[in-house]
């Protein structure tokens, strides 16, 4: 008798298994997207000057959404708005100037008011920031820790709460708040950063679970590695041409990334991410802070790294 519940445990717990896998597969891969207009006219990117930020603003364009541009430089912003409105010349096109760590509530009201007239369908949370290397905790220098705080925790913050209203209104909206890889296990050496985008993961769900009822959808996109400046700091190539498989371009990470809006509450829609993460969800927790531990180690002793920190150092005192 005993064998046989065991058995049967055994094999229901498989077949759990093997279902969670292959729906990375199709989730990733064979759904279907949502027709993004339906939550309304207009998106809004933060950080879409650059990076993930600017391949989602075309892909949301190519899928017939008006786009609202939001960064921190105006003629980054003009010139990112221009090649859109060439790219796909019948939607509109908007800008904001918003520096987020230094965001005054002036700024914030005047944010509030411009968008306020539009009916905005998407708000897609992308602007962020990370180490600059692997470091201890301790080396952080404060200003680091506060734009850790300004440019992930605050930003997605604050815009979230300043479109929501209109979308309670409308009973429609899809906001998605970019996280990392980085939230879904302990991160020796970028505790900050693994932190912030914890913030980040726990605001999403809490609030899926009070705005589902009213036809809202959030969803937290966690990427591992995408071939950006961010990813390849002081690349001597451009970063794009050091995509792999597992580290894709910006344009294909973003097909993927706009594909998921609307579906689940927790991905990360390249699939080869959440192929990775599956497997490290499913390993001892131990074993996979130690050789992330071992990993950053290489990163901070690493000559250029090193000579950083010496750096630093030498300017904070």
């Amino acid at each position: 008798m005993l064998s046989t519940l065991i058995w049967v445990a055994g094999t229901l717990f498989l077949a759990k298994e093997l279902v969670s896998f292959l729906y990375v597969f199709y989730k990733g891969l064979l759904r279907a997207p949502k027709d993004l207009t339906k939550y309304g006219k207009w998106a809004v990117v933060t950080g879409a000057t650059d990076g993930i930020g600017k391949a989602i603003s075309f892909e949301l364009a190519r899928r017939g959404c008006s786009v609202v541009l939001v960064s921190r430089t105006q003629s980054k912003l003009d010139a990112v708005a221009a090649e859109l409105k060439e790219a796909y010349p019948k939607v509109d096109v908007k800008t904001e100037a918003v520096d987020f760590g230094n965001l005054t509530k002036d700024r914030l009201s005047e944010l509030e008011k411009s968008l306020g007239g539009l009916e905005v369908g998407v708000l897609f949370n992308n602007v962020g920031v990370s180490y600059d290397f692997s470091q201890w905790f301790h080396e952080l220098l404060d200003s680091e820790v506060e734009a850790l705080l300004k440019l992930n925790v605050e930003s997605t913050t604050w815009m979230t709460k300043l479109v929501l209203p209109g979308m309670v209104n409308r009973r429609a909206g899809a906001i998605v708040n970019q996280s990392s890889a980085a939230a879904r296990f302990p991160l020796p050496l970028l505790a900050g950063y693994s932190a912030a985008k914890g913030y980040i993961e726990n605001l999403t769900r809490s609030c899926h679970g009070e705005y589902e009822a009213k036809g809202i959808h959030f969803q937290c996109q966690s990427p591992l590695w995408v071939a950006t400046p961010m990813v390849f700091p002081n690349s001597k190539v451009p970063p794009e041409k050091r995509a792999t498989l597992m580290v894709p371009t910006p344009k294909k990470y973003a097909r993927s990334a706009v594909a998921a809006i609307g579906q689940d509450t927790l991905i990360s829609p390249y699939w080869v991410h959440e192929i990775a993460i599956w497997f490290g969800n499913r390993l001892p927790e131990f074993l996979v802070v130690q050789g992330i531990l071992k990993m950053h180690l290489a990163v901070r002793f690493n000559k250029k790294c090193v000579a950083k920190m010496e750096e630093k150092q030498k300017k904070a005192q």
